[in-house]
C-alpha cells in the first residue's frame, strides 16, 4: 500500500467493520453497500464501463457470489486466495462441553462445518449467525429455521442482540 499511497487506487469495503479497519491503516474506502453481504456489494458496486477490472482478495473457501455478480455486471475480476480456513481438531473434553450447549455462535459458513464434524452433526442446538449468510449455510445443512437467529444486518453488536435474544427465549421456553 505505501507504494500508492500518494495516489491510492480505490477500495471496496464489503461492509462498516472492514471499513473501520482499513482505516486504522490509512487506507480510505470508495464504496461500502448499503449492507455487508457480497450479494449486495455485487449489485450496488457503481459499473465505469467495459473494461472495468477488480482485484478481489478472498479466502479460499469463499463462494464466488461476488465475483460472479460483478462479472455477471461486466466487470473483470481477479481472484486472488489470499488466505485458507482450516477446521479445527477438537479434545475429547471441548467435545464433550459442545454436547451440553444448547447455543452454538456462528461467523462463517466454515465455522458452521467445524461445528458439525466436531459434533457428530449436532443441529439440535440454537445456531445464532453473525448475518444473513451464515444462517444461510445453516439452512443448507437442514438446521430447523426456528432453531436460527441472526440479525437483519450483520455485525458484531446486531449479532450479540441475536444471542440476547436466543438466550432470553430458551428462558421463556424453559419455565
Amino acid at each position: 500500500w505505501d507504494v500508492v499511497r500518494d495516489n491510492p487506487i480505490p477500495v471496496v469495503a464489503v461492509g462498516k467493520a472492514t471499513e473501520k479497519t482499513l482505516a486504522k491503516y490509512n487506507i480510505p474506502v470508495s464504496f461500502v453497500p448499503s449492507k455487508a453481504t457480497a450479494e449486495t456489494l455485487a449489485q450496488e458496486l457503481e459499473f465505469k464501463g467495459e473494461g472495468t477490472s477488480l482485484l478481489y482478495p478472498a479466502s479460499a473457501k469463499a463462494r464466488d457470489t461476488l465475483q460472479s455478480g460483478l462479472e455477471a455486471r461486466g466487470f473483470i475480476v481477479k481472484r486472488l486466495n489470499t488466505y485458507d480456513t482450516v477446521t479445527a481438531a477438537w479434545s475429547e473434553d471441548q467435545k464433550e462441553m459442545a454436547k451440553r450447549a444448547k447455543i452454538a455462535c456462528f461467523a462463517s459458513p466454515s465455522s458452521i462445518k467445524g461445528w458439525l464434524l466436531n459434533t457428530d452433526n449436532n443441529k439440535d442446538v440454537i445456531a445464532v449467525c453473525i448475518g444473513e449468510t451464515s444462517a444461510t449455510a445453516c439452512r443448507g445443512h437442514s438446521w430447523s429455521e426456528s432453531q436460527i437467529y441472526y440479525p437483519d444486518a450483520p455485525g458484531i453488536e446486531a449479532w450479540v442482540d441475536s444471542i440476547k435474544a436466543a438466550v432470553e427465549d430458551i428462558k421463556v421456553s424453559h419455565v
